[in-house]
């Protein structure tokens, strides 16, 4: 699958978020989880438009040193 397989995913997470969005906002009114939904869907569109936010490498972190 590769990259056509994370565009694909993105999209439908995407699609998902507007769709709870409108759930909670047109459909049944909840403001809390309509501002839930609608801060996950401006932060994931920023973090995906900006890509010095984006992670370079994974790093697998120290461990403690046995003492």
């Amino acid at each position: 699958m590769g990259r056509f397989g994370q565009i694909l995913g993105n999209v439908l997470l995407y699609l998902f978020l507007i769709f709870l969005l409108y759930n909670s906002t047109v459909k049944e009114w909840d403001p809390w989880f309509a501002s839930i939904v609608a801060f996950v869907l401006v932060l994931s569109l920023v973090i995906s438009v900006i890509p010095s936010l984006h992670a370079k490498a994974t790093s697998p972190g120290e461990y403690p040193y046995d003492d």
